[in-house]
């Protein structure tokens, strides 16, 4: 049997905490670095970044 790699896991979303994977879609705030899912970053958040109120940039 072949062995399934791991996916690379960037990070976390900051509001929900879901893991961000390498080929996921992701928002990332550019003045602070912070990551959002897509579900927090638009339907939650509408794309402002909650710490400075900048847009986010999806990835």
């Amino acid at each position: 049997m072949a062995a399934i790699p791991k996916t690379l896991v960037i990070g976390r979303c900051r509001r929900c905490g879901a893991k961000i994977r390498m080929y996921d879609d992701y928002y990332v705030c550019p003045r602070c670095g912070t990551l959002f899912c897509v579900v927090c970053a638009e339907r939650k958040l509408f794309g402002k970044c909650p710490i400075d109120g900048t847009q986010l940039v999806k990835k």
